[in-house]
């Protein structure tokens, strides 16, 4: 039987006649198809265009040939989305022929029951890739229902290459942002600043899912390597780290000689696995009403599956955000984020997402420095390509004000996840915590022009701005986050500008009307502090901000930043601080 032939994404089947891009048929007429296989028989050879005639063409037919095969070469390239001036595939050579140029693989398999065909090794001469994007895996499952399992899938696959400490993998927050983009991979590469680029896609039916991926050197977009996988569902997890593993081994032969191939890993329940890219597909939405949902769906998972870690740690970090975002109290939330995350380093002490919740548990709630550290440590070990391990690191030193090395490690954080909004803006918190108010400034700007409504880039910008004397923008700045968000921390910080403005009777409006929100919703005491902090009532700021102490409100890590210097002086600051462990 013959064996179909294999080639970047492309799949050619000679004895139905078919062309198939990852696992999608697509229309060729005849004589470009055959002229299609006999390049792919002769691969890295000559094939003459009088050679080519003979294959299209009968010694009796009486056709213009030059201008019939130009017109089959132009659609085959068509297809193949190729180009004659920058060929992956097909090149051309003046007043002779065609040669075929990419790695060709023959697609037999020596068992019907293989469960992988791996794409050809690499040839001997390769370029050097220090750094990668995965984009998001196209959804060829033909139900549009299914993109949560096909953006899932690429976050499981990012996740799985990222523990190759040799390489920087971008973060899905950047990679996400180019699904459906109409981009060449070369332009996408240049924005993100990699040497090579993963795409491809996922099919599922039933309880089997087949992905196919190639790895493309970016800078001359020169197709490097192929691989198709087959799985049943409940062995998705092994299929990943396979896929990891297998893109892994091409780059340079190993991308990392020190590098082991992942221990072998649970195998989880189908319907949990699937349960569980519902929640994340729900949780990184970010929203009240969708965190709640992720919260659902992480609870079916591990009712289906007890034993599944990485749904402990997903359900962590949706608590996590859950508290972060003062959906209820923080007293309520972080410990059942940290319960969850404690659960799934006991089932695998290698989830780095767990550790990572752990990090931001430890410094937004307990205010252990030490283990903050520690956890960060210890997951940039098992994962250090993720940007979410260096932001947390970041955070913890910016707080601790170990200034320097804070901006070094978010620079780190900002390489893996470059054109994400909150990474940039966040940075803006960073240095105007180290009081570099222009440089955080232009920062918040940045972030802006990605979103011009991201409510904390404008946060961020109207502190900086404050310091700077710029009272009325930093006011317009904050009216903006409140007509976006509505958030109550928003309109205390507007109350707040208004008071240093010279308009206390504006500041006492949206006081009011955060006490009367307080009967309806949770608002944090640390709102109402920075309120009457503004207003000059030290008593009743202090007073509320001992309430947020016993609240354990993470915000109050903010009793350092430069809006809190007028109180250094008092000693209930002092002493606050030194109960939270902050510098003095």
């Amino acid at each position: 039987m013959t064996s179909p032939i294999r080639f970047g994404a492309f799949e050619v089947d000679t004895r139905s006649g078919e062309l198939r891009r990852q696992g999608l048929r697509l229309k060729l007429q005849e004589q470009p198809f055959q002229v299609l296989v006999l390049l792919l028989e002769h691969p890295g050879e000559v094939i003459t265009r009088e050679e080519l005639t003979k294959k299209l063409w009968r010694d009796n037919t009486f056709v213009d040939f030059d201008r019939g095969l130009n017109k089959a070469i132009n659609r085959l390239r068509e297809v193949l989305r190729d180009s004659a001036e920058k060929p992956r595939f097909i090149e051309t050579l003046p007043h002779r022929g065609y040669r075929f140029i990419a790695p060709v693989e023959s697609a037999g398999v020596d068992s019907v029951h293989a469960a992988r065909v791996r794409g050809p090794r690499l040839p001997q001469r390769i370029p050097r890739i220090d750094s990668l994007v995965v984009l998001p895996l196209d959804n060829h499952s033909g139900d549009p229902a299914q993109e949560y399992f096909s953006d899932g899938m690429t976050e499981e696959l990012i996740s799985a290459i990222s523990k190759i400490s040799s390489l920087r993998v971008i973060s899905r927050t950047s990679a996400m942002r180019y699904k459906g983009a109409r981009k060449s991979l070369p332009a996408i590469a240049k924005e993100l600043r990699v040497d090579a680029v993963v795409e491809g896609s996922v099919a599922r039916s039933d309880q089997k899912v087949r992905i196919t991926a190639q790895l493309i050197h970016a800078p001359d977009d020169r197709h490097l390597w192929s691989g198709r996988y087959e799985r049943e569902l409940h062995d998705i997890l092994q299929l990943q780290a396979e896929i990891a593993e297998d893109i892994a081994s091409q780059i340079n032969r190993l991308v990392d000689p020190a590098h082991r191939s992942s221990a072998p890993v649970h195998k989880v329940h189908p319907q949990a696995y699937e349960a569980c890219l519902k929640g994340i597909f729900f949780r990184d939405k970010m929203t009240p009403e969708d965190l709640d949902k992720s919260v659902g769906f992480f609870t079916q998972a591990i009712a289906l599956d007890p034993a599944y870690p990485q749904a402990y740690a997903n359900i962590s970090q949706a608590y996590f955000y859950q508290g972060l975002f003062g959906v209820g109290p923080a007293s309520g939330l972080f410990p059942k984020a940290k319960a969850n995350a404690v659960r799934a380093l006991q089932l695998d002490e290698t989830v780095a997402a767990a550790h990572n919740a752990l990090a931001a548990i430890h410094i937004l709630y307990e205010w252990d420095w030490a283990a903050a550290e520690a956890e960060c440590m210890r997951a940039m070990q098992l994962n250090p390509s993720d940007s979410v391990t260096h932001f947390h690191l970041a955070d913890y030193m910016s707080i601790q004000a170990r200034h320097g090395e804070a901006i070094a490690e978010f620079r780190l954080a900002l390489e893996l996840d470059p054109i994400s909004c909150m990474y940039v803006g966040f940075f803006g918190l960073v240095l105007h915590r180290a009081r570099r108010y222009d440089e955080s400034i232009a920062q918040c700007q940045k972030a802006l022009e990605v979103n011009p409504n991201y409510p904390n880039a404008l946060w961020f910008l109207a502190l900086s701005l404050e310091q700077k004397g710029h009272l009325t923008e930093s006011i317009a700045k904050l009216e903006k986050a409140v007509s976006l968000s509505g958030g109550s921390h928003f309109r205390a910080l507007l109350a707040r500008a208004h008071a240093l403005a010279g308009e206390p009777a504006k500041a006492q409006n949206i006081l009011d009307e955060l006490k009367t929100l307080s009967q309806r919703e949770y608002v944090s005491p640390f709102d109402f502090a920075v309120v009457y902090a503004g207003l000059g009532d030290r008593a009743s700021a202090f007073q509320w901000l001992e309430e947020a102490y016993q609240q354990r409100v993470f915000r109050i890590i903010e009793l350092t930043l430069p809006m809190f210097d007028n109180l250094r002086s008092d000693v209930r600051w002092q002493d606050l601080v030194r109960r939270i462990g902050l510098p003095q």
